[in-house]
């Protein structure tokens, strides 16, 4: 499971401290199973215990079809506390569907009691509510969903933060940073501190700006103009119509530099797509930016960037070595018109390695050509280390090579827990079409998927990858 709890610490205009905590949870992450109306429904409780008092809630989530499209699902809690000493916060989490249980103990530090606060600012959704648990100094406040850094698409940043001043006089000083730490143009500003709760609210349309990293910095500043407190919040903004902020990418290469050693200068479009595997998302992001803008030269400064920040004692070693793996991807899983890189087989296999065990039926009973790869531990750039992960790959359209993948237990990946049943939909013949495959012939002579999973690794190319 994926799951995030984030404290927004405040102050109230009597001066006690009181946390915000946001908890997030992936919900293609858990366990889902079928109801009696044919959905897939998942249910998921958190405890939250600090202070001497105690929160509880539930995630319900349900969907049609499969969890591959699940949502991050967000809830709040409150507490409040009489002092400022350092409390202890215990968590319990079940997830209802597989029975897995976790319990997590932490500590909340305060400061100690205060003549001003600054709290941390807050990336926040568009969406709007009334739900008063939501609600902070009179609007709606609901941070931007996310289990790492928030991500904004072709909208507005807005963020939120408070200010205490128990007396005196002070000021708070706010812009976005762009990723070299310089300020962007008119977003910068000031406001001058009452005494009490100052809240926050600031949006920023950013039009003409690049895609890519940004940071919201406020500072707080005493009388004599001296920054006495400072905070930050890092998100990432993209934009389908701009590139990429250009002090990213800090050069260019030339043509005839490029091909001496790196490849063929036409086909740097090509190597972009070909590492997107090894990519995380802000630079997946990039390597899509940087191909519709037709820029070879700076692709190929990047694609050479890439490699020295993979590999920098060996930068064109690995890319020359990567491209070995590719063309021999290229052989086992393209065909005439579509590279074996840009499969699903491939993609998995360029991202993740090779799989430690394959069950491969390119004939069993009933059933679609199907293969199963398990890998005892997965890495990859873009999800946590993994263990004893698995991907499901079926050919529906029973041309030898199109296996689509259709299932995995890994992070980030397409679920469907009906895997199963699309695997022999064809051999349904019960009078319910929305019937998963334990209902229906399942106990066809020849089907292997009831009882043999992974039975071990049939002999396979990758096996040069795992020795």
């Amino acid at each position: 499971m994926r799951l995030s709890l984030d404290p927004s610490m405040y102050v109230t205009a009597q001066g006690k401290p009181y946390v915000d905590l946001y908890t997030t949870l992936d919900a293609s992450t858990i366990g889902f199973e079928l109801n009696v109306d044919s959905n897939w429904v998942t249910s998921f409780k958190v405890v939250v215990q600090t202070g001497g008092k105690l929160d509880a809630f539930t995630f319900n989530y349900a969907q049609e079809d499969s969890a591959s499209g699940a949502p991050l699902l967000l809830q709040k809690s409150t507490f409040a506390f009489d002092d400022w000493t350092n409390q202890v916060l215990k968590i319990v989490i079940t997830d209802d569907i597989t029975g897995d249980f976790i319990e997590v103990e932490d500590t909340l530090h305060f400061e100690g009691e205060v003549a001003y606060y600054l709290s941390d600012p807050i990336a926040l959704d568009t969406l709007q509510t009334d739900d008063a648990v939501y609600q902070k100094s009179g609007s709606s406040v609901i941070p931007k969903p996310s289990l790492g850094l928030p991500v904004f698409e072709n909208v507005p940043i807005e963020w939120y933060s408070e200010v205490y001043v128990k007396e005196g006089q002070y000021v708070l000083r706010y812009e976005l940073q762009n990723a070299s730490g310089d300020a962007v143009g008119g977003t910068q500003g000031f406001k001058r501190l009452q005494d009490g709760v100052n809240p926050i609210r600031i949006s920023y349309a950013m039009d003409g700006q690049n895609s890519g990293a940004y940071a919201i910095k406020t500072e707080l500043l005493d009388a004599s103009a001296t920054v006495i407190k400072e905070a930050s919040e890092s998100l990432m903004w993209y934009s389908d119509e701009m590139l990429i902020d250009a002090s990213l990418l800090e050069g260019v290469l030339t043509r005839a530099t490029f091909e001496k050693s790196w490849g063929n200068w036409d086909e740097v479009p090509e190597y972009l797509s070909m590492i997107a595997p090894l990519a995380s998302l802000a630079e997946r992001r990039l390597l899509m930016n940087l191909k519709e803008s037709m820029d070879t030269a700076r692709a190929a400064f990047y694609l050479t960037r890439f490699w020295q920040e993979k590999a920098p004692d060996q930068a064109l070693e690995s890319w020359i070595g990567y491209k070995r793996v590719v063309d021999q991807v290229d052989a086992e899983f393209g065909s005439k018109t579509l590279p074996g890189y840009r499969t699903q087989m491939g993609r998995v296999f360029l991202q993740y390695g090779a799989p430690s065990l394959v069950e491969e039926r390119p004939f069993d009973g009933k059933n679609y050509p199907y293969q199963i790869w398990q890998y005892d531990r997965l890495v990859s750039s873009s999800t946590p280390i993994q263990q004893n992960q698995v991907f499901v790959f079926v050919d529906q359209e029973l041309v030898g090579r199109q296996y689509t993948l259709i299932h995995s237990s890994a992070m980030g990946e397409v679920k469907d827990h009906k895997w199963q049943f699309h695997l022999s939909r064809h051999s349904n013949t019960g009078p319910d079409i929305d019937a998963t495959s334990t209902q229906y012939s399942r106990d066809n002579f020849g089907e292997r998927i009831s009882n043999s999973l992974i039975i071990g690794n049939q002999g396979t190319w990758f096996d040069q990858f795992n020795n």
